[in-house]
């Protein structure tokens, strides 16, 4: 932080988490910002008289999107009024519900955000405020504007995209929940691979895949349909279309019925690629699990989903994080993703966007 004017800053975080994501930002400025507009999935912090928050680098663990306060818009007419509030023109919009549901979106209510969207780049340009509709890259100016309920006036905001930021609207992937999935755990798989960079269809082909607390098989289907060969590790039991998976490639399920603690390193391979966990256990004991583990495994990416029950947990996570760096050379992050309940995901990524 540095002198300057105030300012507001804003971030966006999974509903009934706001306390949370308030604590976490206390703890990284102290009072150097005061909670101020707080709606379900928002809140938006002063930042005091002589000091400027710099709204890049990485984000709160608890925020899927994070920057400056522009201001409400009644209407999307308004908006280009508030654009000018940036100081310079945007080179993308992103526009997306103040309210990211766990079980992801519909493809219907895709659409309708789609068309909210595409409402509001077509005023922008009529104003002249041209923005590109491709992913943002490195360095871009992205205006956010956040739909709230039916008659709530337009939240608008600005980030500059970094490698710490996810390049979709509001952070949230286009994983549509399948009637048919084995269990939910398939979209935290799907939105924590896409945010590691391999959600396109292939991304794990030729790759094994190691992870722990399988059952009932969400997270290894997901895996699977990515071309993962995946040893999963669970006492509980499988699915039978993970069971019995097949897509005539090298996509396999190799399932160990007994619990992480029980594993015998000299049964694992040599090499994973990925190391995924999603335990139902205390974060100490998991990692414990996932350290004994990665010695032997030495995965180039690790997706972990830690249980975080309580503010005690909470007040952890960086020692959680530092835990999960002595484990791997590269980049550690956490995020709590769309589809995670009382729960963080950590992601070591060999390379990012």
């Amino acid at each position: 932080m540095t002198a300057a004017s105030p300012s507001f800053l804003f971030a966006t975080c999974n509903p009934g988490w706001e306390s949370a994501l308030k604590a976490e930002m206390r703890a990284r400025h102290g009072e150097a910002v005061t909670p101020a507009f707080q709606r379900p999935g928002l809140v938006t912090w002063k930042v005091r008289e002589g000091v400027v928050a710099s709204p890049g680098g990485p984000l709160p663990v608890l925020a899927h999107v994070s920057g400056s306060s522009l201001g409400m818009a009644k209407t999307p007419e308004e908006v280009p009024e508030i654009v000018g509030r940036c100081g310079t023109k945007p080179d993308r919009v992103h526009v997306f519900p103040r309210v990211l549901p766990e079980n992801g979106f519909t493809a219907e209510e895709w659409l309708a955000i789609d068309a909210r969207s595409a409402e509001i780049a077509s005023v922008l340009r009529e104003s002249g405020v041209k923005v590109e509709a491709s992913p943002p890259l490195h360095g871009d100016l992205v205006l956010d504007v956040i739909l709230g309920d039916e008659g709530e006036a337009l939240f608008a905001g600005w980030h500059r995209h970094d490698r710490f930021r996810f390049p979709f609207p509001g952070g949230m992937p286009r994983a549509i929940l399948p009637d048919d999935a084995p269990s939910r755990a398939w979209l935290k798989m799907e939105q924590g691979l896409h945010y590691a960079g391999l959600g396109d269809p292939g991304s794990l082909a030729a790759k094994t895949a190691l992870e722990l607390g399988c059952a009932p098989g969400g997270g290894s289907f997901s895996l699977l349909t990515h071309g993962a060969k995946v040893l999963g590790i669970d006492t509980g039991e499988m699915d039978g279309r993970v069971l019995a998976f097949e897509d005539g490639e090298r996509a396999s399920f190799s399932h160990f019925a007994i619990s992480a603690g029980e594993l015998r390193i000299e049964d694992l391979p040599r090499r994973v690629d990925l190391l995924a966990s999603d335990m139902n256990l205390a974060p100490p004991v998991a990692l414990r699990y996932i350290e004994r583990l990665q010695r032997r495994v030495r995965a180039r990416t690790l997706l972990l989903t830690l249980k975080i029950n309580d503010a005690k947990m909470q007040a952890q996570i960086p020692a959680f994080l530092e835990r999960v760096r002595k484990l791997t050379p590269g980049e550690v992050i956490a995020t709590q993703l769309p589809s995670n309940r009382k729960e963080i995901t950590i992601l070591s990524l060999p390379e990012r966007r």
